[in-house]
């Protein structure tokens, strides 16, 4: 294994000038690169931490945790919410399915807003969305209204994550970015710890519809932080907004997760003998679709001065590696956020707070060791703190899924906070490094890749655990019988199988990596 990170090589690299040129202008300063924090510097940064920076992160976090939150969180209202609307599990989910895929519609929408807005005008819309999805959810009759706030702050948060991480890297010290950078992961990580518990709490002691409204304060709170501390390092231009990009890559994305769906539809269909010509059809028809429409994005990305996604980007090869294993992650952690809330209370008949209890110590832990793991990347490189914490992650996954399913849940979810303990520590290094492998003027098209393919993988973690639990569920009795019960016990254990695979698979994609740089550093002596 190389002791290098893959920023080294991307600076070294002969296929990527813009690296190079960064590498010989940190010679002439007599600066040369040993990790990825100073890796990413090119230009003038500050050196110091600003009072207006911890501002900006604390009010863009706020933003962001309050979006994560309300998505876990409504992860274990979900028997509640199915009762209470008459609906399925597989139709309750596109709560969480929807909101994530908004929010990975909007994600591309921050690279032009970075262009064209200063950072206090794309915090202002982000905020506005977030209030109003905030506000409708209280008086949500039905699931339409309730989905239709759900959609509205995903457009918020799909604005607030790429702009707190945008302001870090343009504004953090380099030697301090990957304490920054983790910092502002634990933002993001401490949500999905408290989500669970807070929505478990609500289902106990309250109406639902209570706890959204109770989040407003915080939002006004980070709204006026905001509003005092927002500053903008970069220039902004009048641009035209890429409309028709847009409509093409959301079509693309919501094919493809419609896509997942109609597939657990059709294996249900044909678990039960019933005619599957029209779910294959349909199937057949949303793949075409999803193909045509990312082949049009692409065309017209191409041939746009301004492209709502800069491809470029994905040219470098360590790159698109990290990019695959941060997105494996995200779609295994938000998957087992639903797992573990749904199984426990559907298989194990446990209560709605005794369910968000299960996931809150290996979240929180978890999110503690966030800043830890930014702290080793800016010390020792990219490569050993994430290859030893994914190792962490995929054993944490093996410990759930060899601990029978009659054994008290409590004891299975032991493995969830070794899992959360390696994934916290690997998942934004895994960021940072990608980010650090490509020139600095496409770090804000980077961030929008990242983050909005996050959200995808998060969409289909979750509708993936969904026809996991689903299609074991099918034709098996009413909801609380035992054939039910163990039927979700069994569909828990396929999922649990499904997502060790995608952490293998992580593991191997971010080796891949780290390899290509060891070669571009062998050919560059």
């Amino acid at each position: 294994m190389s002791t290098r990170t893959p920023v080294e090589s991307a600076q070294t690299s002969t296929e990527n000038p813009h690296a190079s040129k960064q590498f010989k202008q940190s010679q002439n300063n007599d600066q040369q690169p040993a990790n990825a924090a100073q890796a990413l510097s090119i230009g003038q940064f500050p050196t110091v931490i600003s009072r207006n920076l911890i501002l900006s992160i604390i009010a863009t976090g706020i933003m962001a945790f309050v979006g994560i939150l309300t998505e876990t969180m409504t992860n274990v209202l979900f028997p509640v919410l199915m009762e209470q609307f008459a609906v399925s599990t597989a139709t309750v989910q596109w709560l969480t399915t929807g909101y994530l895929l908004m929010v990975a519609v909007v994600i591309p929408v921050s690279s032009y807003c970075n262009r064209r807005f200063t950072n206090r005008t794309t915090f202002i819309i982000a905020m506005v969305l977030c209030i109003a999805g905030l506000a409708l959810a209280p008086i949500s009759m039905n699931f339409a209204m309730l989905m239709l706030a759900r959609l509205l702050q995903g457009a918020g948060t799909g604005l607030a994550l790429p702009l707190m991480f945008n302001i870090v890297l343009e504004q953090s010290p380099r030697r301090s970015l990957g304490l920054l950078m983790g910092f502002a992961s634990m933002v993001c990580a401490i949500a999905p710890a408290l989500g669970p518990t807070v929505g478990g709490a609500a289902a106990e002691y309250m109406n639902w519809h209570w706890i959204f409204a109770l989040l407003i304060p915080f939002m006004v709170v980070a709204f006026v932080l905001g509003i005092r501390a927002i500053e903008t390092h970069h220039p902004v231009h009048r641009l035209p907004f890429p409309l028709v990009q847009l409509a093409f890559l959301a079509i693309s994305f919501v094919a493809f997760v419609f896509a997942l769906d109609r597939m657990g539809a059709l294996i249900r269909a044909r678990l039960a003998s019933d005619d599957v010509t029209q779910q294959a059809r349909l199937l057949g028809g949303l793949v075409v679709l999803c193909i045509v429409a990312m082949a049009v994005y692409v065309h017209l990305s191409g041939r746009s001065a301004q492209p709502l996604l800069q491809l470029d980007v994905l040219r470098d090869i360590p790159f698109r590696w990290h990019l695959v294993a941060y997105v494996l992650l995200e779609t295994v952690t938000i998957g087992m956020s639903y797992l573990i809330t749904n199984m426990s209370q559907l298989g194990y008949g446990t209560s709605s707070m005794t369910a968000g209890l299960l996931i809150l110590p290996g979240a929180l832990l978890g999110a503690a060791l966030g800043p830890v793991g930014g702290a080793l990347l800016d010390r020792f490189g990219a490569a050993r703190p994430i290859m030893i914490a994914m190792a962490f992650a995929l054993l944490g996954l093996l410990i759930m899924l060899f601990i029978p399913a009659n054994v008290n849940i409590w004891i299975r979810v032991i493995g969830y906070i070794v899992y959360m303990c390696g994934f916290t520590m690997s998942f934004a290094n895994t960021m940072t490094a990608g980010l650090a492998a490509i020139a600095p003027t496409l770090h804000a098209d980077g961030n929008a890749m990242f983050n909005t393919l996050q959200q995808l993988g998060g969409a289909v973690g979750t509708t993936v655990m969904a026809l996991c639990l689903s299609i074991a569920q099918s034709d098996h009795g009413e909801v609380g019988s035992r054939d039910y019960t163990e039927a979700t016990k069994q569909g828990g254990e396929w999922a649990l199988i499904v997502v060790s695979v995608f952490v293998f698979v992580a593991i191997l994609a971010n080796l891949r990596a780290f390899l290509n740089d060891r070669r571009q550093h062998v050919r560059m002596r």
